[in-house]
């Protein structure tokens, strides 16, 4: 059941100084280099390290777990990917009251597509990149709870949601037509039943899908990859982009892969729309707005 309200606070130690501390006494030769922003996921926090670099800090001991497999696979499952997405550089250990594993990553340019959405002309990019990733998962691939799970393990998560969401409207005044979100649903039900598990990001929301000028520019935060079937992450795209670009980006995708799945759409809607609705009851702005406008993509807004 996915009923949070937010990320848990950061481990106290981390700070600009910390990262100062670490780069300077376990990269010496980049001292030179200024420790710039931060950046707070639910699992890590980032510092920009000159232009080129970055710095990915667990902010709980739960997300250790979560960096040691984003640097694993990474560098095995991800080592042929051709599309923008971080590198690990170096790992470090924890030191001055930080105690865990930490890594130097290479820093992707561009804007967040939460709040400023790709355009549809990057959907065949997205598709494309998505056909790279999912290379078959053997059975030892990690298991995501949230996203690892079948379509009716799903039900009872949407269904409490549903019923916050009956009376409730959306940041622009949007209601949801609750008989098309049901349609959308049975569909995805009554559509024949995925055939692989593959390697999947499992979290490409639009704080995960970086963009330029509205173009395609690189997917981050691998720390959920996890083994999941094909429909997953492509069901996020409704967040973070047209429609017309989702349609491309599954286009782009068939023909990448050749995979037989004749279920796959219809799937993708109904992660989609419990997905949506999981964010839409959050106490987190961003995936609230993420949430109504999958909606809208979706088609499933009260006329």
């Amino acid at each position: 059941m996915i009923r949070d309200s937010g990320p848990p606070p950061a481990h106290p130690a981390i700070s600009p100084g910390l990262a100062r501390a670490l780069v300077d006494r376990q990269l010496p030769g980049l001292a030179h280099l200024e420790i710039g922003e931060r950046f707070d996921g639910w699992d890590m926090v980032v510092y920009r390290l000159g232009e080129d670099l970055s710095l990915r800090l667990p902010r709980v001991e739960q997300a250790v777990g979560s960096l040691a497999r984003e640097t694993h696979l990474l560098g095995t499952v991800g080592a042929t990917w051709d599309f923008p997405h971080p590198r690990i550089v170096e790992s470090g250990v924890g030191q001055d009251g930080y105690p865990w594993p930490w890594a130097l990553v290479s820093w992707l340019p561009g804007r967040a597509a939460d709040a400023t959405p790709l355009d549809a002309s990057s959907g065949a990019a997205l598709g494309r990149a998505f056909a790279q990733v999912h290379s078959p998962a053997g059975p030892d691939a990690w298991f995501n709870p949230e996203q690892s799970i079948t379509l009716c393990e799903r039900a009872e998560n949407l269904e409490w949601a549903l019923r916050r969401l009956a009376s409730a409207e959306g940041p622009g005044g949007e209601r949801l037509d609750l008989g098309a979100v049901g349609d959308v649903w049975d569909e995805a039900l009554d559509a024949p039943a995925p055939r692989d598990v593959v390697w999947s990001h499992a979290d490409p929301h639009g704080s995960n899908l970086l963009g330029v000028d509205g173009a395609f520019a690189g997917i981050i935060d691998w720390g959920k990859m996890a083994g999941c079937e094909r429909a997953v992450d492509l069901s996020f795209l409704y967040t973070a982009m047209p429609a017309a670009g989702v349609d491309d980006a599954v286009a782009a995708y068939l023909d990448a892969t050749g995979c037989d799945d004749p279920g796959l759409e219809a799937r993708m809607r109904g992660i989609a729309v419990a997905k949506c609705a999981s964010w839409a009851v959050l106490d987190r702005p961003l995936n609230v707005m993420m949430a109504w406008r999958g909606f809208s993509e979706l088609g499933v807004l009260a006329a």
